[in-house]
């Protein structure tokens, strides 16, 4: 079987699965298994599969068929630029959350601490942005720290990583950033989304926060403003429709200039609010 035939095959299979990306997806995991680019994938269409590369393109697209996500099958995704590795243990970084990114680099930082890292996406966005400035992440998985880890030296990024539970860790619990940013659970506990797309192979944990989904976001925001310097500014990703709640828990715990910043989708993303000084 050649390329192009292994690709027009598993692309009509994934559609009749009701594959949204279909050829995209087809062509991300033949590049996986030829090892070769997506471009050298066109260029050489006509090139023979071998038995061995055929029998495991054939298992990734019956994986794939199931909905089991294209990114843990290739074992990375690109976020801000950067290629992380992501396992089941960690969430997938979605473009949305580059919200965050974006409107923490509008203003100067030193001191950065990310709550909740998975794979280490924003804090090591950050870092790359700003180098020079002190970093710092945690998670509760030390599974999901692994992977974070590895993608910082794998990247050459120095950032300092806690097995903690927000704030608790005793490395934590008495410093100050002059930024905090988290994309934390936030999802309902019944809300019918974790039955759908890739989210019921991720880690539950890092996406459930109780029955409102807002039970991390009030213990952050609560705890924030004693970890913060005067000035210093909390983000936080959220639903769409949370914004307004959110909102009230960042004024609730004294922040000023309290503000929702929409995604690319124009969705209520990102919360954000400063300590007054």
């Amino acid at each position: 079987m050649t390329l192009n035939e292994a690709f027009l095959k598993a692309r009509a299979d994934l559609a009749a699965h009701g594959s949204d990306s279909a050829g995209l997806d087809a062509q991300l995991l033949l590049s996986k298994v030829t090892a070769l680019s997506r471009t050298a994938l066109i260029v050489h269409d006509d090139k023979e599969l071998s038995e061995a590369e055929s029998a495991s393109f054939e298992a990734l697209i019956k994986k794939r068929a199931t909905g089991y996500p294209v990114a843990y099958l290739l074992g990375y995704k690109d976020f801000w630029g950067l290629r992380l590795k992501v396992t089941e243990d960690t969430l997938i970084p979605r473009p949305d959350t580059e919200t965050v990114v974006e409107e923490a680099l509008k203003e100067d930082f030193r001191s950065t601490l990310d709550l909740g890292t998975g794979s280490g996406a924003l804090i090591l966005a950050l870092k790359s942005e700003r180098p020079d400035g002190a970093c710092c992440a945690c998670d509760l998985s030390e599974k999901a720290l692994e992977v974070a880890k590895e993608n910082a030296q794998t990247l050459g990024l120095e950032v300092g990583f806690y097995k903690s539970s927000w704030f608790a860790c005793p490395e934590l619990a008495a410093r100050r950033f002059d930024l905090i940013v988290s994309n934390p659970p936030y999802i309902e506990a019944r809300d019918p989304h974790l039955r759908e797309t890739s989210l019921p192979f991720e880690p539950r944990q890092a996406l459930v926060s109780g029955e409102d989904g807002l039970d991390d976001l009030r213990a952050i925001t609560a705890a924030a403003p004693a970890h913060l310097n005067p000035g210093g500014r909390l983000l936080t990703e959220h639903g769409f429709d949370q914004g307004e709640r959110v909102r009230a828990l960042f004024e609730m715990a004294g922040f000023s200039e309290v503000k929702t910043v929409r995604d690319l989708g124009g969705n209520e993303r990102v919360t954000c609010g400063r300590k007054p000084r």
